[in-house]
């Protein structure tokens, strides 16, 4: 539980420069921009109009239709759907393994097709970082390979779809990936891909990555999630609209939350992933 007075508390930690703390925005893929965001240049970087509306729309169909689709009813907003499965909040390493085993064909087929797809374009950065003498591959373990990405969709007109939080304390107390190789990432990114979003949905992204003592003065624990949005007050924050067929990459270190969706109720649907640097020479990506 949180502490009782958790509205008079702010949260405190690193805040960043005016250099860094931006999102590059282009009409186009710039996977050098991409690049920097990885290596901690540059906080975020957003691809304007990437995926065209007939590649939306043919994922969008597919994820509705498919047999993969599950999903979580709220008491206080919109269900949740999605096809594919979460590393961070599996039940274990082990599950989230054979999961992916079992899901990993059907979800590149609900994203595949002609045009640029989110495989297509996994592809290009693959060719672009190979250029420079750095691969890019699936997570690993033991010989196992993760999955390559989940489709979600969440939307509600009255509150955040998604509560403000920051990854970086999911994958630090994460005991069941202790000995997996993502651990190990220098920098926990989220790229995600919209096929579907109306009127609302923005991203707010807040210049402030949360330090332990402020964390525990909330009363949250290691597994909590969601800061008051009053212990955000006086903080930096960034408005990013995203639409259908754009694409981007931002630091999840830094505190986070997706806006209501619209008055025309239109769901957020992305082809989500997590990517980071192994070392210099590897790139690591998976859902």
């Amino acid at each position: 539980m949180r502490n009782s007075g958790s509205d008079q508390i702010r949260l405190t930690g690193r805040v960043h420069s005016v250099d860094y703390f931006r999102f590059v925005e282009r009409d186009e893929t710039d996977w050098q921009a991409w690049t920097d965001v990885l290596r901690g240049k540059v906080a975020g970087a957003i691809f304007r109009g990437v995926l065209t509306p007939d590649v939306c729309e043919h994922i969008r169909r597919n994820f509705w239709s498919s047999p993969m689709l599950r999903s979580k009813e709220h008491s206080t907003r919109d269900a949740d759907y999605w096809c594919g499965n979460h590393l961070f909040t599996a039940s274990s390493l082990d599950w989230y393994l054979d999961e992916a085993d079992r899901a990993r064909t059907g979800l590149e087929t609900l994203c595949a097709g002609p045009g640029r797809t989110p495989l297509s374009l996994l592809d290009e950065y693959r060719d672009h970082l190979a250029g420079r003498g750095t691969r890019l591959r699936l997570a690993e373990h033991q010989g196992r390979r993760a999955a390559p990405f989940r489709v979600r969709s969440r939307g509600d007109r009255d509150a955040l779809v998604l509560a403000p939080h920051d990854d970086a304390e999911a994958i630090r107390h994460a005991r069941h990936i202790d000995d997996c190789e993502v651990k190990r990432v220098n920098r926990l990114c989220n790229a995600l891909m919209c096929v579907e979003n109306g009127s609302g949905g923005e991203l707010l992204y807040w210049n402030i990555s949360p330090d332990r003592e402020s964390r525990t003065a909330l009363g949250m624990s290691t597994d909590s999630y969601g800061y008051p949005i009053e212990s955000l007050t006086g903080i930096e924050q960034l408005t990013v609209p995203v639409r259908a067929g754009d694409v981007y990459v931002f630091d999840t270190a830094n505190v986070h939350a997706v806006a209501p969706c619209g008055s025309d109720r239109v769901p957020r649907t992305t082809v989500n992933l997590l990517m980071g640097q192994l070392d210099e020479e590897t790139t690591l990506y998976w859902s």
